[in-house]
């Protein structure tokens, strides 16, 4: 039976990546404290892209190349559709010897991909996706492979609950799970909130923990709202052992099981920034990486941050990953 130190769940996509002059970042004028800066672009215009880049990301994917640099036996678990792009996606996990084993192949759908569109002025993007297969990922094989820890990314198939389920029971066989949840998670709040007991990392950004705070308890003042220890304490009472905030330039605060408080600062050289894509994901893989060798939180959020600082000196999600065996 293989053994695996971390399977990560969730989609495997194609992105495409374009950088232009002509978006610019505003403050929502509404005041909306989860959309605080729109990415505006004239109404009907033609406009120039200063550069195209295609690169392959996703949560599971970027996740399991992130672990894979740390010396770590990482497997996927994701879905394909059966076209060129599934293919060059198993071909680029051969090249980085990391095990397809999880990965299936659907005739329901073609494989997922992203457009990622980047302001130059300052590196920051928003990103359109289309899961595709993605959306009929199912959790399969948990009797044929053993793993110290799940990963669970963004999951969008409309069974997302049952598939989860399935790596929750995993716990029972002294299984750990890291969970980035998606909108789709936080929309259906009423289901994610009966998990979070099973979670051991439970990871979000800013605008995601004050949704999930938000939706749990709706008379919520603003000003608790923006209050990150507010939002940790809030969020570790739901259930998870640890739970970490992701704050962009701001870096990350966290908690642990203990009640514990940690702050983070951001690493990255603003003057040296050239993309932003995958900041979220390499900070995970180098957290969980962390987890897995050291089992020291304060040491996992250190190499987390570490780890996404570099990835904001490259294009891609991957390009800048660290590669150190731990």
């Amino acid at each position: 039976m293989k053994l695996f130190d971390v399977v990560t769940v969730g989609s495997a996509l194609k992105d495409i990546m374009f950088y232009s002059n002509e978006i610019d970042i505003i403050k929502n004028p509404k005041k909306d404290p989860l959309r605080e800066k729109l990415m505006t672009v004239e109404y009907g215009a033609k406009l120039p892209i200063n550069k195209v880049f295609v690169n392959y990301g996703g949560g599971a994917l970027n996740v399991a190349v992130g672990l894979k640099n740390f010396g770590l036996d990482v497997a996927p678990m994701a879905s394909l559709g059966n076209d060129q792009v599934g293919k060059e996606i198993y071909s680029y996990l051969k090249g980085l010897r990391i095990s397809s084993n999880l990965v299936r192949v659907t005739k329901e759908d073609r494989t997922g991909f992203s457009i990622i569109m980047t302001a130059v002025k300052d590196r920051e993007h928003t990103i359109f996706t289309h899961k595709g297969a993605s959306n009929h990922l199912e959790v399969f094989g948990l009797r044929n492979f053993r793993t110290k820890w799940f990963y669970v990314s963004s999951l969008t198939s409309h069974d997302w609950a049952l598939q989860f389920d399935k790596v929750v029971r995993q716990t029972k066989r002294n299984v750990k799970i890291a969970w980035n949840p998606g909108s789709l998670q936080l929309e259906e709040h009423d289901k994610m909130r009966m998990f979070l007991p099973e979670i051991e990392l439970l990871v979000l950004n800013k605008d995601e923990a004050t949704q999930l705070v938000k939706s749990e308890k709706p008379r919520t003042p603003k000003a608790k709202l923006k209050d990150t220890k507010y939002l940790l304490r809030t969020i570790k009472s739901f259930g998870p052992n640890k739970v970490v905030v992701t704050q962009g330039a701001r870096g990350v605060a966290a908690i642990d099981d203990t009640g514990n408080y940690y702050y983070m600062p951001s690493q990255g050289v603003k003057s040296k920034i050239v993309d932003t894509v995958g900041s979220g994901d390499s900070f995970s893989s180098g957290l969980v990486a962390g987890l897995v060798k050291w089992d020291n939180f304060e040491k996992a959020l250190k190499l987390g941050i570490r780890n996404s600082a570099f990835v904001l000196y490259r294009v891609g999600a991957q390009n800048g990953l660290l590669k150190i065996k731990l």
